[in-house]
């Protein structure tokens, strides 16, 4: 079975998209997103193997939900853009869908997303990924929690990224708010969006950086916006005085 979760912030449009689905035995709809932020924690959570998703949608749009996964699903972009624009990201390989969705243009789709998820040699994961980042640029947002609620904090105020107890997070000057992500995941999320890691545990923001401070047996700390000193970890340093601009 081809587990499937909708993501459409239009009851119609979902409505439309499961009748066109049901009748494709292979595929079982796991769940219902309404906004790209509800996407990012579904897709998350359930981890289906299709997303059907929408573009224009409250919180993130279609491309910022792409950039928060570190390993996409099959994607199948529902879009209301002109015939020229869904033609030219065809090219690249990502299926796209034309409102109101037309069955056999549905078909066809599936049937490329069957193929693809039989080929173990596939790489559309990262594909999908480059392709969102050359749409909206290095991510700008991220999705995190602040208990029970799921809000959207501006990289520009996120400090730097720290695990606890196993658990990540986004440690902003007002706040400490949790990203189910590992560092791992954050690390190649946020790399371009100007964010180094510094050590095992830790990432940080370099328009966040100070100053560089020499500190015991070759390792380094660095003074943040906030106030705050962090340890470097050696092997950590080169990379942060490149990046810092110092020879």
């Amino acid at each position: 079975m081809i587990r499937t979760l909708l993501v459409d912030d239009e009851d119609l449009a979902r409505t439309a998209l499961r009748r066109a689905l049901a009748p494709a035995a292979d595929i079982e709809i796991v769940g219902e997103a309404t906004n790209g932020i509800e996407a990012v924690g579904m897709i998350g959570e359930l981890r289906p193997d299709l997303v059907l998703l929408d573009i224009e949608m409250p919180g993130f749009d279609g491309f910022e939900v792409v950039q928060h996964l570190t390993n996409p699903p099959a994607i199948i972009f529902a879009t209301a853009y002109d015939e020229y624009a869904v033609r030219a990201f065809e090219a690249n390989a990502i299926d796209y869908l034309l409102k109101p969705v037309q069955q056999d243009r549905l078909d066809r789709a599936l049937e490329r997303v069957r193929q693809r998820l039989g080929d173990a040699s596939q790489g559309q994961g990262s594909r999908v990924r480059e392709i969102a980042r050359e749409r909206t640029g290095p991510l700008r947002r991220v999705a995190a929690r602040r208990g029970k609620r799921i809000v959207i904090v501006p990289l520009r105020e996120v400090i730097r990224v720290e695990i606890e107890d196993k658990l990540v997070f986004a440690v902003t000057v007002t706040d400490r708010l949790l990203i189910e992500k590992t560092i791992t995941e954050l690390e190649t999320l946020l790399e371009p969006s100007g964010f180094l890691r510094i050590s095992r545990g830790e990432l940080v923001n370099l328009e966040a950086v100070k100053e560089l401070v020499p500190w015991f047996s070759g390792t380094w700390r660095v003074k943040l916006t906030n106030g705050e000193e962090r340890d470097v970890s050696r092997e950590r340093a080169r990379q942060l005085k490149e990046a810092m601009g110092i020879e």
